[in-house]
């Protein structure tokens, strides 16, 4: 090979080692370095950024806490748990048998609590760590009801107060002109959140539990025995009695419709109204005595009970008409050990003047 093609050879190499270099030594690391500018472009602006905002790091925490302190806030409107004993202790609270605001719960149902929404990206601390998320439930109580008109503008007006968020989504009335009472149904709708840190209300009822009868004695009710008074079914209270309830028409021009007596006409406590009144009898110690109150609204008359039984003799009547429209709801508060015997004579069979209400103690009603 002549010297000259060798030199020809050697510079196609060195070409070919040039070209080479700059293709894949060369190119590839100008590509890197660019690469790498554009990247500490990019966290250069980022770092920009986190800085600016580093500034203002304790305004960030501060507007945490308090829309932590919001959050909290409006999760406290709802109870962690829908317990079925709490909520019968609600309904129980909505109860009212006193003055103008009645309001008898005839039946309600139990829902089951389902569940509805889940609140996402909220985390709690607790003793075991950290937990993720809230749940929402909900849960329906259709409530057939009976009361008055106040009655159930006070129920509302419970429902709206209550400490936790309640709503009703439907609510029919209808009218009993003859009673003057207000009855129907009501579909209430109740909510809880339930999370880690969230506490369960619990149910404090100062109740003594369990009575010897059910069907005879109340709350705190003594183990009751023989009566002579069962032989008759009750005839003997009629001739001699402790209180007197007369029940007659109110509309009738000769005496006051409803008459409580123990005795003369001092010791009267009447109504005039022509509608079912609400009457309490109690019966309690006062130094050693036992003593006896009946009531009709703030009237009142009160007596030492001498015997060791006390007996109430119902003289009630047929109704006129349909405008015949009085009665009583008797509501006997006992708290002492003495038994309470009460005969019913006389009663209209289709639409009864007499109703015995809540009672505390041993209550029989012949």
């Amino acid at each position: 090979m002549s010297k000259s093609n060798i030199k020809i050879l050697l510079v196609l190499a060195t070409i070919a080692v040039l070209g080479l270099t700059y293709m894949y030594v060369f190119k590839p690391n100008m590509d890197d370095k660019k690469a790498l500018e554009s990247e500490i472009e990019t966290l250069e602006a980022k770092r920009a950024d986190l800085q600016a905002q580093n500034a203002h790091k304790d305004e960030y925490l501060a507007e945490i806490e308090v829309n932590k302190a919001y959050f909290d806030e409006v999760v406290d409107y709802f109870p962690a748990t829908l317990d079925q004993e709490i909520s019968v202790m609600f309904i129980k609270g909505v109860e009212k048998d006193k003055g103008n605001l009645q309001f008898d719960v005839n039946s309600v149902g139990l829902g089951q609590p389902e569940l509805f929404y889940t609140l996402g990206g909220t985390t709690t601390e607790t003793e075991e760590g950290t937990a993720s998320g809230y749940e929402c439930y909900a849960a329906s109580f259709p409530i057939n009801y009976e009361g008055s008109y106040e009655g159930l503008k006070d129920f509302i007006d419970y429902i709206m107060a209550y400490k936790y968020r309640m709503n009703i989504s439907s609510f029919s009335i209808t009218y009993n002109a003859q009673e003057d009472t207000y009855s129907g149904n009501v579909q209430l709708n109740a909510y809880c959140v339930a999370g880690a840190d969230r506490v369960a209300d619990t149910v404090s009822v100062n109740v003594d539990n369990g009575v010897y009868n059910p069907f005879l004695g109340g709350e705190g009710a003594v183990a009751p025995t023989s009566s002579s008074h069962d032989s008759d079914n009750g005839d003997s209270i009629v001739a001699d009695h402790d209180i007197l309830i007369a029940l007659n028409n109110a509309n009738n021009d000769s005496t006051d419709g409803i008459i409580l007596s123990a005795g003369g006409s001092d010791t009267y406590v009447t109504s005039s109204d022509n509608s079912v009144v609400d009457v309490t009898i109690t019966v309690a110690e006062e130094d050693g005595k036992n003593m006896v109150t009946y009531a009709i609204g703030s009237d009142s008359y009160t007596t030492e009970l001498a015997d060791d039984e006390l007996t109430v003799y119902v003289e009630s009547s047929d109704r006129v008409d349909s405008n015949d429209t009085n009665g009583v709801k008797v509501k006997v508060e006992n708290s002492t050990d003495v038994p309470v015997y009460v005969k019913v004579e006389g009663d209209d069979t289709t639409a009864p003047r007499f109703e015995l209400g809540s009672k505390t103690g041993v209550v029989k009603v012949y």
